[in-house]
């Protein structure tokens, strides 16, 4: 909600208000609909598919900014980076995805074999762009840096958890714990790199937040105990079922307002985040 805030974003959030002030109204109108309903199986189909595309395009993000720092600009070598990691997270993401009732539940409109033919397609899908991936790297003309080739592994390996972990909520559980400490880093790199000695641009609040790190941490401690105090009290008076309904609303319009907030395809998000994500830290090598 931080991108709000930013003054040099207000004049296109008006251009594009139908997809920044009502999109996500009608997002929330949508989801209410199908929970007061108790429409079956919609809703967790969606968040794990959502989820699942939401993290891996996140992983795809990351590893374009280690690419780009490399001198790398080959459209090739992006397409076939981003394709594989997007395959492969997939198939991890449906491994066990026999466990998940919901979309078992779901799958069984169609046939009770659908699980495995969902895993064989995408699992040949993943085969083929990870081949792909190899031909592209072979065919590369500047070396694959240590932190690039890092993070493509990482990227490729993100949804591991799904390998081990029998439980498919459980596994994603654990897939999106480091997802968050990458988002929240990424996040805080941006404002910080974008405000940290800044003098407007966007609220003083906001600005001393990015620069100082012993007031973030108590802003976000401020903000996540109150959270977690609720889960607990909502659990123990049988309630919880309340907080899931709105921790998967939040999820949803987190989900819908970063595709909009960093599509770099736009000019004006190129123009005004990226600079800063490139930028070296002082004294670093070019």
């Amino acid at each position: 909600m931080a991108f709000y805030f930013w003054k040099e974003n207000q004049e296109y959030h008006r251009t594009r208000w139908v997809a920044f002030f009502a999109g996500p109204f009608i997002l929330a109108v949508i989801y209410s609909l199908l929970v007061g309903f108790d429409v079956p199986y919609v809703v967790q189909v969606v968040l794990l598919a959502w989820n699942t595309w939401h993290v891996a395009r996140q992983n795809c993000g990351i590893l374009s900014i280690y690419r780009s720092r490399s001198g790398v600009s080959s459209v090739e070598q992006k397409q076939a980076a981003n394709h594989a990691i997007l395959a492969v997270s997939c198939f991890l993401a449906v491994w066990n995805i026999e466990s998940h009732r919901e979309v078992m539940g779901f799958f069984a409109w169609v046939t009770a074999d659908l699980s495995w033919i969902i895993k064989i397609v995408l699992g040949a899908i993943a085969a083929f762009y990870l081949t792909k991936l190899l031909v592209a790297l072979a065919r590369r003309k500047e070396p694959l840096g240590l932190t690039e080739g890092m993070f493509l592994i990482a990227g490729l390996g993100f949804f591991y958890p799904y390998l081990f972990i029998r439980d498919s909520n459980i596994a994603t559980l654990a897939m999106l714990l480091p997802h968050y400490v990458q988002y929240l880093a990424l996040v805080w790199l941006l404002h910080r790199r974008k405000f940290g000695n800044a003098s407007d641009g966007a609220p003083l609040v906001l600005r001393q937040i990015s620069s100082r790190l012993i007031i973030l941490i108590p802003v976000l401690m401020a903000v996540g105990f109150p959270i977690y105090w609720i889960w607990g009290y909502m659990t123990a008076a049988g309630q919880q079922w309340w907080f899931g309904a709105v921790y998967v609303l939040i999820a949803f319009e987190h989900y819908y307002l970063d595709g909009l907030i960093w599509s770099f395809r736009r000019p004006h998000v190129r123009q005004t985040i990226l600079p800063f994500l490139l930028r070296r830290p002082a004294g670093a090598p070019s």
